[in-house]
């Protein structure tokens, strides 16, 4: 039975933004789904590999700022990625067409593919957007495609796009490490983030390539636990090893950091290869009040922490409710 259909206005709230997109929801020509955003509780870097990749380790929480992609069947077999914000690259460098590609090839499928994105988690933001959009693809279009695929596939295939997808690929709160390929379960209690994005986008192999590392470590060095009972325990391990480089390049990162603590957030650390900075919080009202005091801030978002057996690829959008962004 086909479901109502939506249609998508886009608010003009920054020159550029395409408005009035307009698709069906969940028939079976056309799908839904969100992609959330992530923060990295923890981030220590082991090692450069010889093929320029680095070993590290890592907690990894999915949050509940999310992507919007909408899916729909097209007569041809062309594939097309647009976005609200014209922010995404086109072609193979769009990791979204990449996935989208792989599957196509992989398995055989000659439909095409129409696909729209509504972006609220920056590019350049630390926050995983782009990995979080090609899990989403692998995880959702075989749904609409009739495609049943062992998760170890999907894994590899997530491998092959980006690091950090197979983490999007797991099902709550992680531990990764190598490259982002080995993923693991961690227990975390429900925890409360005031996101602040400072509009600077960095790029990921600049930080890396600023990092250096005096000493290589070895994996079994790092003792991580893999049950946190309180949202301080989860405060007392932050970590990230990237930050000190991407100060370098954005001091802003510092002093936001130091913003969020001086408001009340029990930890504050800058997320993956930055620009965002997170503080962490026991409840929602506590992280709603601190977010006032943010208000000369183009971007900043309220988000919780998304745990296993909480589904987030379907259509929900009242975890949108904590977000402000200009305009």
């Amino acid at each position: 039975m086909k479901s109502e259909k939506i249609e998508q206005h886009i608010q003009n709230s920054e020159s550029g933004i395409k408005t009035d997109f307009t698709i069906h929801n969940q028939t079976d020509g056309q799908h839904i789904c969100l992609s959330p955003g992530k923060v990295n509780l923890f981030l220590k870097v082991l090692s450069k590999r010889n093929d320029g990749y680095h070993n590290i380790v890592c907690i990894v929480s999915p949050v509940s700022l999310y992507d919007v992609i909408y899916f729909q069947k097209q007569v041809d077999e062309r594939v097309t990625v647009e976005d609200n914000r014209n922010c995404l690259p086109e072609g193979p460098a769009n990791t979204i067409y990449k996935a989208v590609m792989m599957l196509k090839e992989r398995y055989g499928v000659r439909e095409g593919l129409k696909i729209y994105v509504e972006k609220h988690i920056p590019i350049g933001s630390g926050l995983g957007g782009p990995s979080s959009n090609a899990a989403a693809v692998l995880r959702e279009l075989p749904k609409l495609w009739g495609l049943t695929i062992d998760p170890a596939d999907l894994a590899e295939m997530g491998k092959a796009i980006g690091a950090d997808v197979p983490l999007f690929l797991s099902n709550g709160p992680c531990i990764i490490r190598g490259i982002g390929e080995q993923v693991s379960p961690v227990e975390i209690p429900r925890l409360w983030y005031l996101i602040i994005y400072p509009d600077v986008a960095l790029k990921t192999p600049d930080i890396y390539g600023g990092l250096r590392i005096v000493l290589t470590k070895d994996e079994n060095d790092i003792k991580l636990r893999k049950n946190f009972e309180s949202v301080q325990e989860v405060a007392d391990v932050l970590e990230n090893d990237l930050e000190k480089v991407a100060i370098l390049m954005c001091p802003i990162i510092k002093t936001l950091k130091e913003r969020l603590i001086d408001a009340g957030a029990l930890g504050a650390l800058m997320s993956g290869s930055g620009s965002s900075v997170f503080g962490i919080f026991e409840d929602e009202e506590h992280a709603k009040k601190t977010l006032i005091s943010f208000g000369d801030m183009k971007s900043a978002f309220i988000a919780h922490s998304i745990h296993k057996g909480e589904l987030y690829g379907h259509n929900r959008y009242q975890d949108f409710s904590g977000r402000r962004e200009a305009g």
